[in-house]
C-alpha cells in the first residue's frame, strides 16, 4: 500500500438566489433566464443551473446553481452568454446564499 494521498479536490459551490425582475419585466426575465440556463448547463464545470418562477408573483425567481469548483463559478461569470444576461439589466435585486463552498 502507498502512503501517497489521493489529490484533494476543490469543493462544490452551491448557490441559491433569489431573484427580482424589475416591475412588470418577469416575462423577458424568465425568457433572459431560460437561454442562460441553457448555455450554462453546457460549461465545464456546472453540476447544476435550474431557476424556478415563483407561482404568486410573476417578477420573483429561485436560481439554483452548482459548480465543480470557485474556478468553474469565475469562468461561468467571464463567459459571453453571462455577460450578455447581466448587460439586458432586467434584474431589481438579487439575495445569495451560499449553501457550500
Amino acid at each position: 500500500m502507498s502512503n501517497i494521498e489521493a489529490p484533494q479536490s476543490s469543493p462544490l459551490v452551491r448557490k441559491i438566489a433569489r431573484i427580482t425582475a424589475k416591475p412588470n419585466r418577469g416575462q423577458a426575465l424568465s425568457e433572459a433566464l431560460r437561454d442562460l440556463e441553457f448555455a450554462t448547463r453546457r460549461e465545464v464545470g456546472c453540476r447544476e443551473f435550474a431557476f424556478f418562477r415563483a407561482l404568486s408573483d410573476p417578477d420573483s425567481f429561485v436560481l439554483v446553481e452548482t459548480f465543480e469548483n470557485e474556478m468553474a463559478l469565475e469562468l461561468h461569470l467571464a463567459l459571453p452568454h453571462t455577460r450578455r444576461f447581466f448587460a439586458v439589466k432586467l434584474v431589481e435585486n438579487v439575495t445569495v446564499a451560499a449553501i457550500s463552498k
